[in-house]
């Protein structure tokens, strides 16, 4: 198989990262919430995936210094990285990993305002818990977390952040890797 049609597979890992994020955003099922559309998940992603520029949106938005220093302190990269796109970073591989979340019944898509939301399943739920027993994803985990805590924003909304707080985004030449 080609580099260029790996990039559109949906990798486990891959996987895993945006069940976490989406089951974060989710609430409970008494209160049910949902992920809300592609333009939101990708900018919530890019956070996840490069804790240097979480840490400096949270301290931007006047976050609590603990959880910036957790985030600091954390100085790992998730090997797969996104491109600079029309609306800034983006993943190829998102509308796999979406299918596969789906078609295995761990996210149901739901309809909001402006499009498609993503809200966690019960089997997504029980299939996080399972996840959380290993170690190597509580980091991840508490970053979607703070996440959910300060950047719970529209999708434009953090698009605009993004480009103000991470200049280098913007002058960032379209399908550049974002480092």
């Amino acid at each position: 198989m080609t580099s260029h049609l790996r990039q559109f597979q949906a990798l486990p890992e891959a996987e895993i990262r945006v069940l976490l994020l989406i089951n974060a955003f989710s609430g409970t099922t008494a209160r049910p919430r949902s992920l809300e559309g592609r333009v939101k998940l990708a900018k919530l992603d890019f956070l996840l995936r490069y804790p240097k520029y979480l840490a400096r949106l949270l301290r931007h938005r006047g976050a609590n210094e603990n959880d910036v220093a957790l985030i600091e302190s954390d100085d790992s990269l998730l090997h797969d990285r996104m491109i600079r796109y029309r609306y800034g970073p983006w993943d190829p591989s998102y509308f796999a990993i979406l299918g596969s979340l789906i078609g295995r019944g761990l996210v149901n898509p739901v309809p909001v305002p402006r499009g498609i939301g993503y809200q966690a399943t019960d089997r997504g739920r029980i299939i996080v818990q399972s996840i959380l027993s290993d170690e190597s994803w509580l980091d991840i985990n508490q970053r979607a977390s703070l996440l959910r805590r300060h950047l719970d924003l529209a999708g434009t909304t953090l698009k605009n952040l993004l480009y103000e707080t991470i200049p280098e985004m913007t002058h960032a030449n379209w399908h550049d890797e974002v480092r």
